[in-house]
């Protein structure tokens, strides 16, 4: 059965799809290697500035390939030492991109589906996508990213509902939980998020990316990266663009790039 990761191209909006449909795009060993490895690449590339992921087909991800379990969440495993958790590794590459990303969600999103899925800035969802976070279907742990980004989304009473049943719940609780970002009508999920991508992909990168690096800062680095980016951006060419932009009534062209040398 052929499965990989695909990129497809948009203007400056790459898609990663999760090409696995026969088995709802669950993830193997090889597919979280090969994110872990995509997403940085593109990353670096001066022509991509936004990073959509989706699954191919109808489904976005039904999580961790459950028969081959053991390569995905402890790859090389032997004696006491537990392994490499792919999965998360695939997590950490899609949630450590400087660029924008968004997750567009049709279907199954479930279990390390919806790690993945909220590793990305914002998560777009049909209407009548599927969602439900279930390890204690099969008696896996949640991955600590997952569980403690599932946390900090949706609260400690809530996670655990979500844990401990494994329940799929309506996609408008996922929405009033905070499982996902908005919801899209499912007849033009297509061109609405498409839409989404390209005004994500008109404003200004420079504001984008240097917003989203602050929101991630904390502790202590957090105020010296607040002085350090608030002394610089009276400098940085898109204000000037979007002023001259706005006077004339007309759309500002950005020329600021998130280049290879920055990230």
């Amino acid at each position: 059965m052929n499965r990989g990761i695909r990129v497809e191209r948009s203007g400056s909006v790459a898609t990663v799809v999760i090409d696995n449909p026969r088995s709802r795009n669950s993830l193997d060993r090889d597919l979280c290697l090969e994110l872990t490895r995509l997403m940085p690449e593109l990353d670096r590339r001066s022509d991509v500035t936004v990073i959509a992921l989706r699954g191919a087909g109808d489904d976005f991800c039904s999580g961790a390939a459950l028969d081959s379990l053991d390569d995905v969440l402890f790859d090389g495993r032997r004696d006491e030492w537990a392994g490499i958790d792919r999965l998360s590794e695939a997590d950490a590459a899609i949630s450590s991109v400087r660029k924008p990303t968004v997750a567009l969600v049709r279907g199954v999103c479930m279990g390390g589906g919806w790690q993945i899925a909220a590793a990305c800035d914002l998560v777009l969802a049909a209407d009548d996508a599927r969602l439900a976070i279930t390890p204690s279907k099969v008696g896996i742990i949640y991955p600590r990213v997952g569980l403690d980004r599932l946390v900090r989304r949706v609260g400690e009473d809530r996670a655990r509902y979500l844990l401990f049943t494994a329940a799929e719940i309506p996609v408008e609780r996922a929405l009033s939980w905070g499982l996902v970002t908005d919801l899209l009508p499912a007849d033009v999920f297509e061109e609405q998020a498409q839409g989404i991508l390209e005004t994500i992909s008109a404003r200004s990168q420079y504001s984008i990316v240097t917003m989203k690096s602050l929101l991630a800062a904390a502790g202590p680095e957090a105020d010296a990266a607040w002085e350090r980016e608030w002394a610089a951006f009276p400098r940085n060419p898109d204000l000037e663009a979007g002023r001259r932009a706005f006077c004339a009534k007309q759309a500002p062209a950005f020329p600021w790039t998130a280049d290879a040398a920055a990230l």
